[in-house]
């Protein structure tokens, strides 16, 4: 006797009808941009809800190279888009895809949660077309020499220019005029310029009267774009013009970097702008992070240390956290860094955390994972993050990325800034 078939209920399901308030009060539940992601992902009226409710999430997600997504900092459900597969790294609320010599060359800015191309801001042109802006600078400060560091060869490290079929993008920003500004330099990646263009531009801008430098991160912070050299000095980047191009750099901060010690096999830099943050007004975060060997019969082949410091414009110099702020968490990466608020319910477990990605070390023989945290307020070390399956692929470590809710759009920006 075959088996009865279920009769389909007759009466719609009540869920595509959750009526908007009920979903606004859902989504304000929902601190994760991964959540949110996928409530709007659900069905046609949960779309139009989470557009109408537009107050940003306040949580990131990561990214990986095989396209999946994950929920910060722990337990949400990963979900893949194969389409966000290959970036070579982001910018905020946007994925940096890298186009091969077929499709032009150049570079593109991707929204992918979204299939509307119009969405995306238009192409950036390839690092084939960089033109020299040989206009004066109107402030220039050159890259400090330090003696400490001259002696063991690190202050000259290159004699002439990388050649341009050699250039690579290091790192890229987008400032709040629509201006994006990116550290092109060798495939080394040891000397930089910065870059800026439009999107849609037909080549990128550089000074001609600017050295190149060893450039270790950039960021823009109350709409100035700064960048931050070996020398852990702060430079002010002034972008003027319709058509973009650098028009000053200033050192804002003097930095003061460790002393040279053989046990430290290389420094990593990150600049973090907290908004509203730890200063109280809105502060600039550089997080040093200090790779070493152990010591002689401590074991462990490698010790890490983290310091992080808050820019002091009016004195130009660092001032060393020994904590970070009520609730608040820090994200790092080579291509993203970020400071969060965390939600009541998760400050026990995530505030005063640096998060940190394994994407900025070359020997990568001893790492077993792509994600870390740091206890930086509580001095208690570290937490290791293996995310299985999702972090690895054919017994590769995958690449990884922060990628941030948007933000709210400013209508004004600072004449002569970026």
């Amino acid at each position: 006797m075959a088996p009865r078939r279920r009769k389909k209920s007759s009466w719609p399901s009540p869920w595509p009808s959750l009526p908007p308030d009920i979903a606004g009060e859902v989504l304000l539940r929902m601190p994760s941009y991964a959540d949110r992601i996928c409530f709007a992902a659900a069905c046609r009226s949960w779309r139009a809800s989470a557009a109408m409710h537009r107050e940003p999430p306040h949580l990131p997600c990561l990214v990986f190279g095989d396209g999946t997504f994950r929920g910060f900092p722990e337990g949400d459900r990963p979900f893949r888009l194969p389409a966000a597969a290959g970036f070579l790294g982001s910018c905020g609320q946007w994925l940096i895809l890298k186009h091969d010599a077929g499709g032009g060359g150049g570079y593109s800015l991707a929204n992918p949660f979204s299939k509307a191309a119009a969405m995306a801001p238009p192409p950036l042109p390839s690092l084939s077309c960089v033109r020299a802006h040989h206009e004066p600078l109107l402030q220039v400060a050159p890259e400090r020499a330090v003696q400490e560091y001259d002696q063991i060869g690190l202050a000259n490290v290159a004699a002439g220019e990388p050649e341009p079929r050699a250039l690579s993008v290091s790192k890229l920003v987008v400032c709040p005029a629509g201006v994006v500004a990116a550290v092109i330099g060798g495939q080394e990646g040891r000397l930089g310029k910065i870059a800026v263009c439009r999107p849609g531009a037909p080549a990128w801008s550089v000074s001609g009267h600017d050295q190149w430098r060893r450039i270790k991160d950039m960021a823009v912070h109350r709409g100035t774009l700064y960048a931050l050299d070996h020398n852990e000095d702060l430079l002010a980047v002034s972008v003027a013009g319709g058509a973009p191009a650098v028009s000053g750099i200033a050192r804002a901060v003097t930095g003061a970097p460790p002393s040279f010690s053989g046990l430290r096999r290389l420094t990593l830099h990150y600049l973090v702008d907290v908004s509203g943050g730890a200063g109280g007004g809105g502060a600039l975060l550089m997080v040093r992070r200090e790779v070493c060997r152990a010591r002689p019969g401590q074991g462990r082949g490698i010790e890490e240390r983290f310091t992080v410091f808050e820019a002091d414009f009016a004195a130009s110099r660092w001032e060393e956290l020994r904590a970070l702020g009520e609730g608040l968490a820090l994200l790092v990466g080579r291509w993203c860094s970020a400071a969060v608020r965390v939600p009541e319910e998760r400050r026990r477990q995530s505030a005063g955390f640096i998060y940190f990605l394994e994407d900025g070390i070359v020997d990568q023989q001893n790492r077993e994972y792509s994600l870390s945290a740091y206890d930086y307020n509580n001095g208690a070390g570290f937490r290791t993050y293996l995310l299985e399956p999702v972090m690895w692929r054919d017994g590769q470590d995958l690449p990884a990325t922060w990628l941030l809710p948007p933000k709210r759009e400013r209508r004004s920006c600072r004449r002569n800034r970026c």
